[in-house]
């Protein structure tokens, strides 16, 4: 559903998002906006913590259009204020990934994400809450993405790009070991060793790896992508296929929809969703539907 809105707007810069980027463009989009005569209030974040504080208070004082400026975590950070509100949240990508935007039709070109500041129109979509605690808007995971993803963290200063999601994959091939769980969905019980599950309310993470490329924000289901263990040479040819979407025809996949699913596992395992730890199983994921109202094209 999409509709128009009257706009006051407060625009949160992640300064450090993109290994710096959003403190870098700062002035090119200050200005970007100033020449749309868009009138605006910023504030920088000093942590992940304070983007959740800007957004929630932004929404205290009057604003209702909230716009996370940076990447996919600064997102996260600022849908944690958003859920269930009738503030609307804004999206301009500075970051490394970007997969949240990009899945809205919103891509990193500073230009389209400061028009739609005037033009775009409001869209609900899902969003997956992890027990009774965080929300995630993107995808998440446990098994070998999640220890990727850790990897990724700790290396996002020195890497950008697909570079940053690349190498950290070729590093887990290496030492990676399948994990038991057993996952409770609506119509399936499974349980056995895992190269990992994705749970996806999106298409793709990792700049544009398509794990759940069969997910669409707003229809209410969690896509879930379960890959059984697979040995290093097979995940190596494996790998490039997620980039389109093509290895849910592999036997080793198994695709699901549903509307919750529960992870239990003998030895606790991350599980990490928008790129951030969110937590350890067992853990139950329940879609909220058209529970966030973003601006998109």
């Amino acid at each position: 559903m999409l509709e128009e809105i009257p706009r006051k707007i407060k625009i949160i810069i992640n300064p450090k998002a993109g290994g710096g980027k959003g403190r870098k463009m700062f002035p090119l989009l200050r200005q970007k906006l100033l020449d749309r005569k868009i009138s605006f209030h910023l504030q920088f974040s000093e942590s992940a913590e304070h983007v959740t504080h800007l957004a929630r208070q932004a929404q205290g004082e009057g604003y209702n259009l909230i716009i996370s400026c940076g990447g996919d975590g600064t997102a996260h950070h600022a849908l944690q204020a958003m859920v269930g509100s009738r503030g609307v949240m804004g999206l301009i990508p500075l970051g490394t990934g970007n997969d949240f935007p990009g899945n809205l039709g919103i891509g990193e070109n500073m230009d389209f994400a400061c028009d739609l500041l005037l033009k775009g129109k409001v869209r609900k979509m899902d969003v997956i809450q992890v027990n009774s605690g965080p929300y995630m808007a993107g995808v998440g995971g446990v098994g070998f993405d999640s220890e990727v993803n850790a990897i990724a963290n700790k290396l996002s200063r020195f890497l950008s790009g697909k570079a940053a999601y690349v190498l950290p994959v070729l590093l887990k091939t290496i030492t990676y070991r399948p994990k038991e769980i057993s996952l409770r969905l609506d119509n399936e019980n499974l349980q056995g060793p895992i190269l990992m599950v994705a749970f996806g309310n999106i298409k793709s993470y990792g700049k544009g790896m398509q794990i759940t490329p069969l997910a669409e924000p707003d229809d209410g289901l969690l896509d879930v992508c379960w890959i059984d263990p697979v040995k290093t040479f097979r995940l190596y040819r494996f790998f490039p296929t997620v980039f389109a979407g093509e290895h849910i025809a592999m036997p080793e996949v198994h695709y699901y929809r549903s509307t919750i699913a529960r992870v239990e596992s003998l030895v606790p395992l991350d599980l990490y969703g928008d790129g951030e730890l969110l937590g350890q199983t067992p853990f139950t994921l329940r879609v909220l539907p058209q529970s966030l109202r973003v601006l998109v094209p």
